[in-house]
C-alpha cells in the first residue's frame, strides 16, 4: 500500500490540475520510499527538491490561472502554497530532513496539509469556477499554459524516469 493513496474525491474537476496533483502525490511516495529503505542523504535532498520544484511549478500555474480567470480569494490562497514551500525549504536549509524521523514527520506533514488543501482550498476554485461554468475553458487555458512552459523550462516539469532515480 502506498503512503499516500489518490481518491477520487480529491479531483477538483480540472483535468491539467488533478493529474499535477497526482505527480505531486506520487513524489511524496517516492520520499516515504526513500525514508523507508534508507537511502543516502544526496536521494532524500534530489528527492525533496523535485517536490518542491514540482509544487512551485503547480503552485505557479494556480495562480495564474486566478489571475486569468479573476478569482477572488487568490491572495489566501497564495498565502497557504507560500506556507508550504517555506515548510520544506526551512528544513532543507537546516539540514533536518535529511534525519529520518524528520522527514517522516515533514512528509505526514505535507501529507495532511496536501489532503486538507485538496479537499478544502482547492474545492473553493473548483465551486467559484463552475458556477462562473468556466471549467471547460480553463482546462484548455491550462493546457495552452501547460505546453508553453513544456519547451520554455522543461527542467522545471520532472519526469517520471528522472523522479524515479531513487
Amino acid at each position: 500500500m502506498a503512503f499516500f493513496e489518490w481518491k477520487d474525491e480529491y479531483s477538483v474537476g480540472i483535468g491539467a490540475i488533478d493529474e499535477q496533483h497526482k505527480v505531486i502525490v506520487r513524489l511524496m511516495n517516492e520520499l516515504f520510499e526513500a525514508i523507508e529503505y534508507g537511502r543516502d542523504e544526496p536521494v532524500l535532498k534530489a528527492v525533496f527538491v523535485e517536490l518542491l520544484k514540482y509544487a512551485n511549478y503547480h503552485f505557479g500555474l494556480e495562480l495564474r490561472m486566478f489571475q486569468e480567470f479573476h478569482y477572488g480569494n487568490e491572495r489566501l490562497h497564495v498565502e497557504e502554497h507560500n506556507h508550504y514551500i517555506k515548510k520544506i525549504e526551512t528544513l532543507m536549509i537546516q539540514g533536518y530532513l535529511t534525519e529520518r524521523d524528520v522527514a517522516l514527520e515533514t512528509l505526514h506533514y505535507l501529507r495532511s496539509w496536501f489532503q486538507n488543501h485538496m479537499l478544502k482550498t482547492d474545492m473553493e476554485y473548483c465551486r467559484f469556477f463552475k458556477f462562473k461554468d468556466i471549467l471547460e475553458e480553463i482546462g484548455r487555458y491550462l493546457e495552452a499554459e501547460q505546453a508553453t512552459m513544456s519547451r520554455s523550462s522543461s527542467s522545471l516539469i520532472c519526469s517520471s524516469a528522472s523522479a524515479r532515480r531513487i
